[in-house]
Order: C-alpha cells, then structure tokens, then sequence
C-alpha cells in the first residue's frame, strides 16, 4: 500500500537527487520556475521525471514530459493527454492524480510517496518511490509541477 512519507525520508538515489536539485533551485523561494529544471540539471533522472502542466489554475492537468522509465511504468506514454483523457483510458486514475497534483498546486508543498500501487483498471502494479514538486515563476502561483520516481514490479527487483 502506498503511503506518503516526508521527504527527507526518500531513500532511492533518483528520488533523493531530484529533491536536492529542486532544493538547491528554489533558493529563498518557495520553489523553482519550470524554467530552472533544465535537462542539463536533470541529466540521468530524465528518464524518471513527468512534467505536468497546471491548467486553469488547477482545474485540469497535462502530461508534458514524460520519461522512458514512466512510460515503463506506467504501460503507455500519457505525454500531450490530460487528466480527462486519461481516466478515459483508466476509470479513476485521472481521479486519483487530480487529488495529488491540486493538493501540490494548492497547498504549494512537495508529496513524497512510497509503498506498492494497484491500479485496479488494468491491475497493473509495482513498488514505487515518488517524489511530486511544485513548479512556478512566483511564490503566488505553481504552474508545473514535476514528479520524480523509481519502480520496482516484484520484490526482487531494484528500484528504477
């Protein structure tokens, strides 16, 4: 079961280097403009990263990045679908993300989550790390927000 965990808990290097990048970017502010996360910055988590762009203030979602170790993942590549679209695909996990990325978005903090994920669509699962960022050019508003995460599909495996 998934849980949420502070974010000075994450254990995965990936997890852990996106929240100290995000960290040292932010400085004095609440936190960095989608502009500062450059993929120079990113590098090796680029695979591990989806961009997320903040519609109508909050009210709808977009996939703008997606990267190749989501994409695994996740079964498909959801880059240029929103959450409408999404849930089409997969009856509440649009739902399901809303709920997290407008919690982001309006309590302007970072979620960090660990634990093992069913989504009973297509019950697909696995173990996961995740790490979701507030993204925007003031403090007032978040206008991306950037989600870093790690996956395991057995007990076995690595997180990845």
């Amino acid at each position: 079961m998934t849980q949420r965990v502070a974010p000075g808990e994450l254990q995965n290097p990936v997890t852990r280097k996106g929240l100290a990048l995000w960290e040292r970017l932010r400085g004095p502010r609440a936190f960095p403009s989608r502009n500062q996360m450059t993929p120079r910055d990113m590098g090796d988590m680029l695979a591990n990263i989806v961009l997320v762009k903040v519609l109508d203030g909050g009210a709808e979602f977009e996939f703008r990045i997606v990267g190749d170790a989501i994409v695994v993942a996740q079964g498909a590549s959801f880059k240029g679908m929103n959450l409408a679209q999404i849930d089409e695909v997969l009856p509440g996990y649009g739902i399901m993300l809303r709920a997290v990325y407008g919690h982001v978005v309006e309590a302007r903090e970072v979620l960090a989550f660990r634990g093992w994920f069913e989504r009973r669509a297509d019950n697909r699962s696995f173990f996961h790390e995740t790490l979701v960022l507030p993204l925007g050019e003031s403090d007032a508003a978040v206008d991306h927000v950037l989600v870093v995460a790690v996956h395991a599909f057995d007990h076995a495996d690595n997180l990845r």
